[in-house]
């Protein structure tokens, strides 16, 4: 009872040293019991008011506290160039399998299993989610799942056409292994972390990305060009940041044509405040946030629904096709699908494609990249050239508008509203919740503290 008598005594003190509001009335000498109810009614509906509002300021700020803003003013930004990732209908070096076979014996002993073996590794080199369901069986003969990528690497056909930009920055041509198989992507920053001698020494950095064109309004019309490409090919256009993605469009073209593709771009950029922001304010991702990712270095959207078919195939037939990254930043290592289990995947291609079906939810949870360069075809003009393929590509129109994400609602912001809030229903400030928690928690342990003394001085006197 004595310390119950210690705490009535605080609150009392308490409640007439605040500056906050109401408080005082409800423990003031010669107020009956009537307006003591009405003032405590009408300070829990303020505190009512201020935790109702405050937690919706709070869940506004987690969760949209970003804008999507337009810039027109087109001269003061440069515009990345279209990126993109070709991949020849040649994947395989002839003489580079002919050796193979003959320096392994024990593999192809006979013209049979060497003849199958040319078959099996060809058809290899160009399969894709779209064809899996044909996958030939019987002819792999010895060659066991984990050896498909070193021996798509090791035997890959040198593709190297001439590349030329009317910039003066240098057009860079680096391998990257996509869902179509072993292809080269031109002015990327994500291929690098997409090749096989990266995957092969089991890497994990973060390097400084290389450098990748970009044009002004001022340049007039720029055009890259692939000439002497030899062969017919296949082609992903995509931003700088991404890298193909297997439900979009792909363009093919012959051996005898020569290709001129423009197209208008649309940027989407994040200022530096909005970054500081977690993924789930902004609603999007930079490419350093991969932690979701098993086996990418950097995030893109792209590479997101790319692990998303990773997860399908592995769950739905314990495996996964040969041209993804078969070992996690865990250290895990996951099968890699031999022909019956490309058969597998096969079945369901629609599904695992699109990432969309009709019996089943299909949830990759893949937010967009925050800065985002998107490029709309225009135009695609085709004609016969005598001096083999070659692919001309550019901007047709600069864009006269960039979208940009910023921040709107922040941290100051949140903390202005609460405040104020706490003014208009209880006419307090920070100050005032201060003297609260100050002068209760102080006088309490004051008064336990003279309470307990006193009655230690007692018991002595007895």
């Amino acid at each position: 009872m004595d310390i119950v008598c210690e705490v009535k005594r605080t609150v009392v003190d308490t409640f007439h040293e605040i500056s906050v509001h109401g408080f005082i009335f409800l423990v003031k000498r010669g107020n009956n019991i009537l307006e003591r109810i009405i003032w405590l009614f009408c300070i829990c509906i303020g505190v009512y008011g201020i935790i109702k509002l405050g937690s919706d300021t709070w869940n506004r700020y987690q969760t949209s506290p970003t804008v999507i803003s337009m810039d027109r003013s087109k001269f003061s930004w440069n515009t990345s160039f279209p990126s993109l990732t070709i991949c020849s209908d040649k994947r395989i070096d002839d003489d580079k399998l002919e050796e193979y076979l003959e320096a392994n014996p024990e593999k192809f002993p006979n013209d049979e299993s060497k003849e199958n073996a040319r078959k099996f590794i060809k058809k290899l080199s160009l399969i894709s989610y779209s064809e899996m369901d044909e996958f030939p069986l019987g002819l792999e003969g010895n060659i066991k799942t984990d050896e498909y990528l070193q021996l798509m690497n090791d035997l890959k056909w040198n593709f190297h056409p001439e590349i030329s930009s009317g910039t003066s920055n240098k057009l860079i041509m680096q391998q990257m292994i996509t869902e179509n198989g072993i292809c080269d992507s031109v002015n990327s920053k994500v291929a690098y972390y997409n090749q096989y001698s990266y995957w092969k020494a089991n890497r994990w950095d973060i390097v400084k990305p290389n450098l990748t064109v970009v044009v002004h309004p001022l340049d007039g019309e720029i055009y890259a060009q692939l000439t002497n490409l030899s062969t017919a090919y296949s082609v992903f256009f995509h931003g700088a940041m991404e890298i193909p993605d297997i439900s979009k469009i792909m363009h093919r073209f012959p051996q005898t044509d020569y290709t001129t593709v423009e197209f208008l771009a649309l940027e989407i950029l994040t200022s530096p405040d909005a970054k500081k922001l977690s993924p789930s304010q902004r609603n999007c991702r930079l490419e350093t946030e991969s932690e979701e990712l098993l086996t990418s270095t950097i995030y893109s959207f792209n590479l997101c629904r790319s692990q998303c078919r990773f997860k399908m195939a592995l769950k739905e037939c314990k495996c996964v096709p040969y041209f993804y990254r078969n070992v996690d930043k865990r250290g895990r290592k996951y099968p890699v699908c031999g022909p019956e289990g490309m058969r597998c995947i096969g079945k369901m291609k629609d599904e695992i494609i699109t990432l969309k079906s009709t019996t089943k939810k299909i949830d990759c949870d893949c937010m967009a990249n925050c800065d985002n360069s998107n490029f709309f075809t225009q135009s695609i003009r085709s004609r016969v050239w005598f001096l083999g393929a070659n692919l001309q590509w550019g901007i047709i129109d600069y864009p006269k508008l960039q979208l940009k994400r910023e921040l709107l609602f922040g941290l100051s912001d949140v903390l202005v509203y609460i405040g104020g809030l706490g003014g208009l229903f209880l006419g307090c400030s920070l100050l005032g919740f201060t003297e609260l928690i100050f002068f209760f928690t102080w006088g309490l342990l004051k008064n336990l503290f003279h309470h307990i003394r006193n009655k230690m001085s007692i018991d002595i006197k007895t």
